[in-house]
């Protein structure tokens, strides 16, 4: 049975998934991606359960989203994602999301992992690992890939608005961190703090430099 190169599938977007304005929320949208690129990984023999046996794990490094549309209440969104080489420690993956409906491009995204040890997170340069394995998509569309580097801070005054965030049990993901989704969460929270509105995030780059665990506190603070 051939590997395939690339993989699509739709999500339909439930009740408890919209915000205010009947669009799917962006934390959602984080998880449906992430949810994509498992259900990919597992096809590839590349997935969470297969890693482990080598005592590797995969985390989301960096990632960033684009939305010139988000879908409704009702709507049924399509994902199609392919892996598209390496960069030194990281294993690119780019997505595209769809209408299920009519096909009409909806936003972009893409997105840097890492390998690591899962004994002592140390990274490991997954072309040893997978390296001629598979095919990686390298003639198809690449979104943001040279764009996902280091985010610098801010040279302006930061704002004296700073949100505190203890993370609890339930956001805590199979990697025994903070889900990459609730970075999501905590950004568009304190840009509706700040703004005193409720916000609708068109692009977003979000890179994870340490693991935040059970228990930690996380304080989120802008310009």
């Amino acid at each position: 049975m051939e590997t395939p190169a690339s993989w699509t599938g739709d999500y339909s977007l439930q009740l408890n998934e919209i915000a205010p304005d009947g669009k799917i929320r962006t934390c959602v949208l984080f998880n449906i991606l992430q949810d994509a690129a498992g259900k990919h990984a597992d096809q590839l023999g590349l997935g969470l359960r297969q890693l482990r046996e080598n005592h590797l794990i995969w985390v989301l490094s960096r990632i960033r989203l684009r939305m010139d549309e988000y879908p409704e209440y009702g709507d049924s969104i399509r994902i199609v994602t392919y892996p598209s080489g390496f960069d030194r420690l990281f294993a690119y993956r780019q997505f595209e999301m769809l209408s299920a409906d009519s096909g009409k491009r909806l936003g972009v995204a893409g997105s840097a992992w890492l390998t690591l040890n899962p004994e002592n997170y140390h990274p490991v340069p997954p072309e040893k690992y997978i390296r001629n394995r598979r095919p990686w998509n390298q003639n198809r569309e690449i979104f943001f890939q040279k764009d996902l580097g280091k985010i610098h801070m801010p040279q302006e005054q930061m704002s004296s608005l700073i949100l505190p965030h203890r993370i609890s049990c339930t956001e805590i993901d199979y990697n025994n961190h903070l889900n990459n989704a609730y970075y999501a969460v905590f950004t568009e929270d304190f840009l509706g703090e700040a703004s005193k509105s409720l916000v609708r995030m068109r692009d977003v780059q979000i890179n994870f430099n340490a693991s935040t665990a059970f228990q930690d506190t996380l304080y989120c603070q802008g310009v």
